[in-house]
């Protein structure tokens, strides 16, 4: 809170008014400080929009993550265009590098990774235990009743109650019966596997639950059968190894005692050992069969009921296993083949991987893979072809592949990157050309007060104007831009391809196709290697801010246009330091976001110069005040001892002129 003061009382002055009018003076060498502080601000942010501008088209044309555009490597502007009269057995991309021409393109064999799988289903639903004895059904009412789900669709199943026992075939037929009358004949079917009850459905798809309607506790037929409540021929991913074993129709699994006492399954792919606990998950198996560097990879497919083992590359290979591995993968319908696999194992499973076969105008070659890459280009064989065995006709197709320069897109992208080029110069010349009205100044904060916001708009539209006017930085780079383009590069120049400079001296250097892009097309017609090579010829020194004036001079010369822009621009805007721990010319200027040089820049340096300036001026404006604000006081106690002499020599002459 501010003093109270109460002025005027002996002199009747509007004190308070006195001192702001004698501070108007004071407030006024403030406000030009805070002025040039707004000018400053103005000039940072102009000349960081400039740098911004700067960054875009650099990043675009000099930059490798715009592979499109990127006029540095050769491959942008060597681009090609290819085609194949197949594209649904073969595509193709082609690189910079691909010989123009016409290639025969012949598939003889398509490339397949070894891979094995269930000849069918692998589970089943079926007795825990096997059946020697005739089976008593003694239960009744929801006991017998049985609610056999298949595909979703529920039906109730009523087993029909006996003292005397049923022999497991009685028991299968009476099952049999009622499941054909309520799915249908052949849908599901009831055997008797080696003495226990086995519940199979006619496609591997189908999924079959068994559930009694009994409440869980109450005894059922489900439990009399040895069948668990709520079985189903399908397996978890999340069922222990010994729940699996049990449900595996080709199972049980074999499992060795470890020296903890502990039960284990291991076995042997490709020659890598892979061991887990009986108390392990079948997710748990396949992670760790996945997992083992064995080459493979390996899934249960719950719609299927079937596990599947693929290698990881595709090649002329086998899935080698050892004697157990050919136990575990028997267990689950895995044909296992006794021979000598690739010397890991005593056998292999499933079929054994092919290499691509083909041959390219005549020459026959092969691949491991369907996707290869030959003399820049890159094939991708999308369909399966097999090999025609010998005496059968032939399976191989051919494809016409077409190789062409694509001379429209290299000139579309030349043509854009002179578009932006006029773009950015047209930008910072106008920015360089920009009237400075001088009659304008930035606005204090009184003198908004009494303004609208329109005004106050315009009126900072002309204050800010020409904040850039004639700045050597920026000249001095679009000179050197333009200077580096108008040199030749290995004897060719800009104007040999239909460039040159616009004679309309109002456009300050900006580019013109003298043509309309026909010469640009016709050189690249001609010899699209050189046209190339006077964007992106790459010279033996590479860029440093570093370079002395011989190598700086030695790099320009060797250089494409495309490298010698990008180190002009590089000089103004990169952000990493040279030896003296410089950045970029406007960089240190104005800095720009997201970098150190955001708050370390020449423009922040003023601008915290005048704003210590600004805090002892304050200060020296609050000395002033309060030295104003004594004086007056002074005055006050003056007049008022004054007053009071009056006062007493009044009273004394009225006392003598009444004697």
């Amino acid at each position: 809170m501010g003093d109270l003061r109460i002025g005027g009382i002996a002199s009747g002055f509007d004190t308070e008014q006195i001192v702001r009018d004698l501070m108007r003076i004071e407030q006024l060498k403030a406000d030009r400080l805070y002025q040039e502080r707004q000018v400053l601000e103005w000039k940072k942010e102009d000349f960081r929009a400039v740098i911004n501008k700067i960054r875009a088209f650099r990043d675009t044309y000099f930059d490798l993550l715009n592979p499109e555009s990127n006029l540095l490597s050769p491959a942008t502007l060597k681009r090609r265009l290819i085609s194949s009269s197949d594209t649904g057995l073969v595509t193709v991309t082609a690189g910079s590098d691909a010989a123009v021409g016409e290639i025969d393109l012949k598939i003889i064999q398509s490339a397949a990774a070894a891979r094995a799988a269930s000849a069918g289903g692998v589970t089943a639903i079926r007795s825990s235990e096997v059946i020697t004895e005739p089976v008593v059904v003694t239960g009744e009412g929801e006991k017998n009743v049985i609610n056999v789900t298949l595909n979703g669709k529920t039906k109730e199943i009523t087993v029909a109650a006996s003292e005397e026992g049923k022999s497991l075939d009685v028991l299968c037929g009476e099952l049999q019966d009622e499941l054909d009358a309520a799915f249908g004949e052949g849908r599901i079917t009831v055997n008797d596997d080696g003495g226990r009850l086995s519940f199979d459905t006619e496609y591997d798809s189908d999924l079959l639950t068994l559930v009694s309607k009994a409440p869980p506790g109450k005894g059922s037929i489900l439990s009399e059968l040895g069948i668990e409540n709520g079985a189903a021929n399908r397996l978890l991913l999340s069922d222990d190894l010994e729940t699996v074993s049990a449900k595996l129709t080709n199972g049980p699994l074999s499992f060795v005692e470890g020296e903890n006492g502990n039960e284990y399954l291991t076995f042997k792919i490709n020659g890598v050992s892979i061991t887990v606990e009986k108390s392990n998950t079948l997710g748990g198996l396949l992670e760790e069969i996945n997992g083992s560097g064995a080459g493979v990879h390996a899934e249960y497919n719950s719609f299927g009921d079937i596990l599947s083992i693929t290698a990881l590359e595709m090649g002329s290979s086998k899935i080698s296993v050892d004697e157990s591995g050919s136990n575990f993968f028997k267990a689950f319908g895995i044909d296992v083949k006794e021979e000598a696999g690739d010397g890991n194992g005593t056998g292999y499973i499933g079929e054994a991987g092919r290499e691509a076969l083909f041959s390219i105008n005549g020459i026959a070659a092969s691949r491991p893979g369907n996707i290869f890459t030959i003399d820049g280009i890159t094939y991708n064989i999308r369909e399966e072809i097999l090999k025609a065995a010998e005496g059968e006709a032939d399976t191989s197709r051919t494809v016409k592949i077409s190789v062409a320069l694509d001379i429209e897109g290299i000139a579309e992208n030349i043509e854009k990157f002179v578009e932006d080029y006029n773009e950015l110069l047209g930008e910072i010349n106008t920015k360089l050309g920009e009237e400075v009205f001088r009659d304008f100044s930035p606005l204090t904060a009184e003198q908004k007060e009494g303004m609208k916001e329109k005004e106050i708009e315009l009126w900072e539209e002309k204050a800010r104007s020409g904040s850039l006017r004639r700045e050597s930085s920026l000249e001095s780079m679009l000179w050197e831009m333009r200077n580096v383009l108008y040199k030749e590069v290995e004897g060719l120049h800009l104007f040999d391809i239909g460039l040159m400079t616009s004679n309309d001296y109002r456009e300050q250097g900006k580019l013109v196709f003298k043509d309309g892009g026909s010469a640009l097309r016709a050189a690249l017609a001609e010899d699209p290697d050189k046209v190339a090579a006077l964007f992106t010829k790459r010279a033996d020194i590479d860029y440093s801010p570093d370079l002395t004036a011989e190598q700086r001079r030695e790099r320009t010369e060797e250089s494409g246009l495309a490298h010698r822009l990008s180190d002009i621009l590089n000089d103004y805007i990169r952000t990493t330091r040279d030896k003296d721990g410089k950045k970029g010319i406007l960089l240190e200027k104005a800095g720009i976001e997201g970098d150190l040089s955001e708050f370390r820049n020449h423009f922040n340096r003023e601008i915290d110069e005048i704003d210590k300036r600004i805090d002892r001026m304050n200060m020296a404006f609050l000395r002033k005040e309060e030295q104003y604000y004594r004086q007056f006081t002074a005055m006050e106690k003056a007049l008022q001892q004054l007053y009071a002499q009056s006062d007493w020599l009044l009273a004394q002459l009225g006392q003598l002129q009444s004697q």
